[in-house]
């Protein structure tokens, strides 16, 4: 027997481990999506109040700051317009690598945190190098 060849059944276990650790990471990292999402929104929220009801300098026009608050609440709605479905697609991607589905979903999805520089990157570069290994593409039902 080659000393350098690698058991079938431990290097399964160890892409079963991979993937289950994997996933619950990236139920984390979806959590923390979310929780960046609504202080996003409540951020911009929070200064269209102050600005509306700031008192107006003498050489303002009166609604000036009703145009500005509008402004920050249509950014808050634009982010969350943007971030919850990112949020839904990140959750399908954590069920699938749970679930051994929606492979190209979660080669996807890991692109898009490897852009969330520094916990992002680490972790999307790790699930694109278990994705690529074929012990885990079999699993995966892919070829």
């Amino acid at each position: 027997m080659n000393p350098y060849q690698i058991d079938p059944a431990a290097a399964r276990a160890k892409d079963e481990g991979d993937l289950n650790l994997l996933g619950t990471l990236h139920y984390v990292w979806t959590g923390l999506l979310g929780c960046t999402t609504i202080a996003v929104v409540l951020y911009f929220v929070g200064i269209a109040g102050f600005i509306a009801n700031a008192p107006s300098g003498p050489h303002g026009h009166p609604h000036d700051q009703e145009v500005v608050a509008g402004v920050m609440v249509v950014f808050g709605i634009v982010m969350a317009a943007v971030l919850v479905p990112l949020i839904v697609l990140h959750l399908l991607a954590a069920a699938g690598l749970r679930k051994r589905t929606r492979y190209t979903l979660v080669l996807v999805m890991s692109g898009f945190t490897c852009l969330s520089f520094p916990l992002g990157t680490g972790l999307g570069i790790w699930t694109i190098m278990v994705l690529m290994r074929p012990g885990v593409k079999a699993l995966f039902g892919q070829r």
